[in-house]
């Protein structure tokens, strides 16, 4: 066990590394995942660190370089689930400022449930972008406000913890996710194997269901996709090999009234 968390832990490692030097906060039309379950399922694996690293509990004191810094290697784990988990995303829809979406991230190893959030709230005269995102996993919930240039450079950030601290994060012009492959159209429409019906707590939605076979290791994704959302994802799911799901993300929230809380 003690060598599957050192494993675990240098993936993380690995990935905020990646998020601090990948780029971009435009959605591009269509997003994709050229790596594909390689970084997923890397992805599943940090989050089982994450799981150990964000409980309240471990949390410096307010106004404390050690909360500053806690604060924005939380940030660049939550940034990078809400705008491009694993890597892989296929926008059918960009956000425009006010939208947001919340999915429920389910881990069917062990049956947690996260609440992930994104939400476009402000475009600037120069380009620039106000963004937040969230992370609820039970009684704790994490919340962020950056300031992302139109190439992936975080201006500013602002953070409220689980405890309800508020601050402003220092930052040094660091990229605050991992950008996702870009995939083609047609690559899209030949992995779409029709229409189906998908029941959500945001709504019913007919939406493309997009089957991919893995890039690396063994395994599938799948994607419930319509422009009908903002980012234009309904649903996805990370199959293994043996047709097992290690996780399901479902919209739960949509919107298009989303303001600054901190």
């Amino acid at each position: 066990m003690k060598k599957f968390t050192l494993l675990l832990i240098l993936i993380l490692s690995l990935i905020i590394l990646l998020m601090a030097s990948c780029a971009s906060i435009v959605d591009r039309a269509i997003d994709g995942a050229a790596q594909g379950l390689g970084r997923a399922v890397s992805e599943h694996a940090a989050n089982v660190v994450y799981k150990k690293m964000a409980p309240k509990e471990k949390l410096p004191p307010p106004a404390t370089p050690g909360w500053g810094q806690f604060m924005a290697i939380q940030a660049q784990i939550v940034f990078g689930y809400a705008f491009a988990p694993g890597g892989l995303w296929i926008s059918q829809k960009q956000y425009q400022p006010g939208d947001y979406t919340k999915y429920e991230m389910k881990d069917h190893e062990d049956d947690s449930k996260i609440i992930i959030g994104r939400a476009f709230l402000k475009k600037l005269d120069n380009g620039d972008e106000w963004w937040r995102t969230s992370w609820v996993d039970k009684d704790e919930k994490w919340i962020y406000e950056g300031l992302i240039s139109p190439d992936g450079t975080l201006k500013r950030l602002r953070a409220k913890d689980a405890d309800g601290n508020i601050g402003e994060i220092p930052v040094t012009g660091e990229k605050i996710y991992m950008e996702p492959a870009k995939i083609s159209k047609e690559s899209i429409k030949g992995a779409t194997t029709g229409k189906e019906s998908v029941k959500t707590p945001a709504g019913t939605f007919s939406a493309d269901k997009v089957h991919y076979m893995a890039v690396m290791g063994e395994g599938s994704m799948d994607w419930w996709i319509t422009p009908k959302v903002p980012g234009g994802v309904v649903k996805y799911e990370l199959i293994e090999s043996d047709k097992k799901i290690v996780w399901t993300n479902t919209l739960i929230e949509k919107g298009n009234n989303a303001k600054s809380i901190l």
